[in-house]
């Protein structure tokens, strides 16, 4: 008699919920505990009875089953306060914990309705003889609280032993546990159904076909990952073809093996921490990349494009690489956010510890900003000579000429003094002839016109300024200075017009029969005969 009533009691849940809730948006009532009680029952008894036609012919589940199921048990997830749990578990927890609750409710001592408390005076009620609670949210719901969520699972294991209240109704939270796919198995489940028996016997919560496909899913996620690190050398290919394997790995195990508990909730936590940083990494090499595809526009990369698009691409990719892995974090359940927060309070010794690092970052783009380097530059910075090989996001590099690597901050080369030989738009000639004090004054003359003439007559040799003068009298030369400029921006070419103007000067010199003045000093002597009459004259100037 009593189970009759137990039955007829359910059918009267469901033909009720099936009136309340004909909209299909009608969320679950929650404003009293027995509200609450008696939402999730009718939602839950509604979901059983719809898997039990689906279980009975599994070859002909239509699309429209399976989305009423699944919205019957999100409506039934409701009830539950999964708060605590991550964005990466909750669908399945969320599933589980309808399933679990059902079946411990099934088993536990009957107690009669009335008791539960129909008021939004009461702050929480426990179930009589058991620990599951509901208790009232700060936005005055009533849910089954977190602590009854996270130990749904012990209770049920401490009570599947006992009869259920229901004979009828299978365990569907066992039959879910131990078979594949989320509630409705796939057809390939069929392959497992012709197994011996023994293959279905429960162990650690998973079922004995669940662990050897386990183990075997596991070998090859680790001979794929043999491969891809052993066989791939890209540099992009290499992260994302990891991170396509583990998401494919998972999948495999949350969706088709169906791996339920501890074990899956290990694999989704291990796989979200192997994953995240991979996409982060695939992430930084695109947005590096892409800068520098952007920065290279019709394929010419000048030295100042080449280290902005390095510096930014660093910085963009680094941007990226965070945010992602924020993202999984996020997933994981760690409050990004409130981290966040929490480091601003610290912001004062944040500032200071990472100050050099920023004085550098700043320099870095105050030269960008200037233009007064660039990769490729001849320069002179401080007492440091050399071509500039890299300008980075703390500090430049110079290749000295004795080919030594300078490494110079950013932040302290932005103080100091840049001669930047590279950034001239043409060349100073500048030359001293010092010829000897015997050189004729008309030679002199005619070496200035006609080393002026041959510079005139030179095509890269601009007209102004153009100076060829006799200059000074030095200590013991003769200075004839030379100065003009020539029209190029290349060092290599400067140095080879150099080159052919001092050979033609040369020539010329040599022409005119003129000789090149060398250091020198002349030193006169008087005679013994001119100092004996010196000092005759001066005794005889005496005695007058």
């Amino acid at each position: 008699m009593k189970h009759w009533l137990i039955v007829f009691l359910s059918y009267c849940v469901v033909m009720t919920s099936w009136a309340e809730s004909a909209f299909p948006l009608a969320p679950p009532d929650t404003s009293t505990p027995k509200a609450t009680y008696e939402s999730y029952l009718k939602r839950v008894t509604e979901a059983n009875l719809a898997l039990g036609e689906v279980y009975g012919d599994i070859a002909n589940v239509s699309v429209d089953q399976k989305q009423n199921i699944y919205a019957l048990f999100d409506k039934a997830s409701q009830t539950f306060d999964l708060s605590a749990i991550s964005d990466l578990n909750r669908h399945r927890v969320a599933m589980e914990s309808v399933m679990l609750m059902k079946e411990v409710l099934d088993r536990i001592p009957s107690f009669e309705p009335a008791m539960i408390p129909d008021s939004k005076d009461v702050q929480s009620w426990t179930i009589p003889d058991t620990n599951i609670q509901i208790v009232k949210q700060e936005s005055g719901n009533y849910l089954f609280s977190r602590q009854t969520v996270a130990n749904l699972h012990d209770y049920y294991s401490l009570v599947k032993h006992l009869p259920s209240k229901l004979d009828s109704t299978p365990d569907y939270y066992q039959y879910y546990s131990l078979s594949a796919g989320r509630l409705i198995p796939p057809a390939w489940f069929s392959l497992i159904d012709s197994l011996p028996p023994s293959m279905m016997s429960e162990i650690a919560d998973q079922a004995v076909w669940q662990w050897v496909a386990f183990f075997l899913l596991t070998t090859l996620l680790t001979g794929y990952a043999y491969l891809v690190y052993r066989r791939v050398h890209h540099a992009l290919l290499k992260p994302s073809l990891m991170a396509l394997g583990l998401f494919g790995y998972t999948w495999m195990a949350d969706y088709q093996l169906n791996l339920t508990g501890g074990l899956m909730n290990l694999l989704n936590v291990t796989g979200e921490l192997l994953f995240w940083p991979l996409i982060a990494q695939v992430a930084y090499i695109v947005a590096s990349s892409s800068c520098k595809v952007l920065f290279s526009g019709n394929g010419q990369v000048s030295g100042l494009k080449k280290s902005l698009s390095q510096i930014t691409g660093t910085i963009v990719g680094t941007l990226c690489g965070v945010a992602i892995l924020g993202f999984g974090l996020h997933r994981l359940g760690v409050p990004v956010y409130g981290i966040v927060t929490g480091l601003s309070l610290g912001g004062m010794a944040i500032a200071l510890a990472i100050k050099p690092t920023m004085e550098n970052l700043i320099g870095g783009v105050i030269l960008f900003m200037d233009k007064s380097l660039s990769v490729g530059d001849f320069c002179k910075v401080g007492s440091v000579s050399g071509v500039v090989e890299q300008i980075g996001v703390r500090s430049t590099l110079i290749r000295a000429k004795d080919r030594t690597q300078v490494t110079i901050a950013n932040g302290d080369l932005v103080k100091m003094q840049i001669i930047n030989f590279s950034r001239r738009d043409r060349y100073p000639l500048l030359v001293t002839l010092n010829l000897r004090y015997e050189t004729p004054m008309e030679t002199m003359v005619s070496l200035t016109r006609e080393i002026r003439s041959m510079l005139e007559a030179h095509e890269l040799i601009l007209a102004s300024p153009l100076r060829v003068h006799f200059s000074s009298f030095s200590d013991y030369s003769l200075d004839i200075d030379i100065f003009a400029h020539i029209d190029t921006q290349e060092r290599e070419a400067f140095l080879t017009i150099q080159q052919e103007l001092l050979m033609k000067i040369n020539q010329i010199v040599a022409e005119h029969e003129a000789k090149f003045a060398l250091p020198s000093n002349t030193t006169y002597l008087k005679s013994d005969f001119q100092l004996n009459n010196a000092s005759q004259l001066k005794v005889a100037g005496e005695r007058d």
